[in-house]
């Protein structure tokens, strides 16, 4: 492919571990088919990027940079994760949207990369997205939702895929690592438990409280230990601190330190069930065959769960704490029907996650 180089665009450098996990699977598929190609990363904190990943690094914010490395790319990867949205905020979407014009302006080749697209609510905004999308080379997306979806804005490009996340291609870190963690964390896991992973969500009244509660029924009701596991730091530990003050029962655990993705999915392995908020610690679970049920604030939430099969969820917005419970009461008690089903489905999102690399690598050549 001669001196061919990829300029990466998304939500990096943020200490967001969904989004860690896609650049390090990007990154790593990228390296295994060419261990010599030149990647540079929009980053929130360059310096940061560059001592976790193999990678160069620019200020996402600094114009004449950005610029720069757009000019000297041969492609743009925009993604993965939720960029295409305007619930989180207009500039956000503006941002990526602006980044890949810019790419196209100077003819350079644009991939949007594994993305979960929408809601788009404002007009304006979806006039915007279907543009730039209808102008990209090719379009992977992690879920069929969101297919159906870019449909509805009038998106009519004709290299448009659905495959599966990135973070699919991972691997979890090995046992012994696991358990010092777990034990650093003074975690007791000699008996089952169960992970919850949450965020703030400030349409979600009384979430803390709510939550608080169907954790002190899950002690209760099954003799388990719980884990919080936040995912976005530090914001997830304050909010799970908040949670863990108001729970009455004894067994309840928050992971403090930050880890690498690998860590997480470790983690997750060792759950019995995971009753989770955050989209990636979903994925982990996926990736290692943990039965879920998911707590949906984000159409993105429910669309990744609709495409690996499990329809356990709830909306936090209208958190109905009966009806969760009667779901984590059923995900317990098929455990090992569901794990089945997962491991039937797992090596069929890595070989379509794998598909997004694949393309990249053939819009290169």
């Amino acid at each position: 492919m001669g001196n061919k180089s990829i300029l990466m665009s998304g939500y990096f450098g943020f200490d967001n571990s969904g989004d860690d996990a896609i650049l390090k699977a990007i990154v790593k598929d990228l390296r295994e088919i060419n261990k010599d190609i030149d990647i540079v990363v929009l980053s929130y904190n360059p310096l940061k990027t560059e001592g976790m990943y193999p990678v160069r690094a620019v200020n996402r914010f600094n114009l004449f940079k950005v610029i720069k490395a757009i000019r000297s790319t041969s492609l743009l990867i925009s993604g993965g994760g939720s960029l295409l949205q305007d619930v989180t905020s207009n500039r956000s979407l503006w941002y990526y949207l602006a980044v890949m014009s810019m790419a196209k302006f100077f003819r350079k080749k644009v991939m949007v990369y594994s993305n979960g697209i929408g809601p788009i609510d404002g007009r304006i905004n979806r006039k915007l997205t279907k543009i730039v999308l209808n102008m990209v080379d090719v379009i992977t997306l992690r879920d069929e939702g969101s297919r159906k979806y870019i449909e509805t804005i009038g998106v009519r490009n004709k290299r448009t895929y659905v495959t599966a996340d990135p973070v699919f291609t991972l691997e979890p870190s090995k046992e012994d690592v696991i358990l010092d963690i777990l034990n650093k964390e003074s975690v007791d896991n000699s008996g089952p438990l169960i992970g919850i992973s949450l965020r703030e969500w400030k349409k979600a009244e009384g979430l803390e409280v709510k939550m608080a509660g169907v954790i002190d029924e899950i002690l209760r009701r099954y003799k388990t230990k719980v884990l919080l596991i936040p995912m976005h730091y530090p914001e997830d530990v304050v909010f799970s601190q908040r949670v863990m003050d108001l729970v009455e029962e004894d067994g309840v655990y928050i992971l403090r330190d930050k880890y690498q993705v690998e860590d997480l999915m470790g983690i997750i392995n060792k759950l019995d069930i995971i009753v989770a908020m955050r989209l990636h610690s979903l994925i982990y679970a996926a990736t290692q065959s943990v039965p879920m049920v998911g707590l949906v604030y984000d159409p993105k939430i429910s669309g990744i769960l609709e495409s690996i099969g499990m329809k356990y969820m709830s909306n936090v917005e209208e958190l109905d704490t009966e009806k969760l419970l009667g779901d984590i009461d059923y995900v317990w008690n098929n455990q090992k029907e569901i794990k089945t089903e997962l491991d039937k489905l797992k090596e069929d999102l890595r070989d379509k996650a794998l598909k997004n690399v694949k393309v990249a690598i053939e819009i290169l050549r």
